[in-house]
């Protein structure tokens, strides 16, 4: 029975070696990659990535009264309430699917289950808000 070398130096492939055939011709380098992230698309000039637009800011807090004990974040603020309601349902959505948990529009806020604020704000940031 003929042996299998493991210590690679046999210059045949594997028996049903996925990654033999695979090869890098064609993909830009880590280096072209990288340039092209710095250049404006306005002049041509290497600048700082961009900074995202500030969509506005938004308070958060939790809440207890009137919830029979439950905890309840509550997004508001100019950011929330200056959005059109159907981006608000948008954002809640995303809110809910991102964080697994229930939530609700209630006039021009956003309630979350639960004690999410750190996380919620994080979230907000990446997205450009002032939280």
């Amino acid at each position: 029975m003929k042996k299998i070398p493991t210590d690679g130096s046999s210059k045949t492939p594997a028996i049903n070696d996925a990654f033999a055939a695979l090869s890098s011709e064609g993909l830009p380098s880590y280096d072209d990659v990288a340039a092209a992230a710095t250049v404006s698309p306005k002049n041509g000039a290497t600048t700082e990535p961009e900074r995202r637009k500030k969509l506005g800011k938004v308070a958060l807090a939790i809440e207890k009264s009137g919830r029979s004990g439950k905890t309840v974040t509550v997004l508001g603020g100019s950011g929330i309430a200056g959005m059109v309601a159907e981006r608000r349902r948008d954002l809640l959505a995303e809110l809910k699917r991102k964080f697994a948990c229930g939530g609700t529009v209630v006039g021009d806020t956003i309630e979350l289950q639960g004690d999410v604020r750190a996380r919620v704000k994080t979230f907000l940031q990446s997205l450009g808000f002032f939280a």
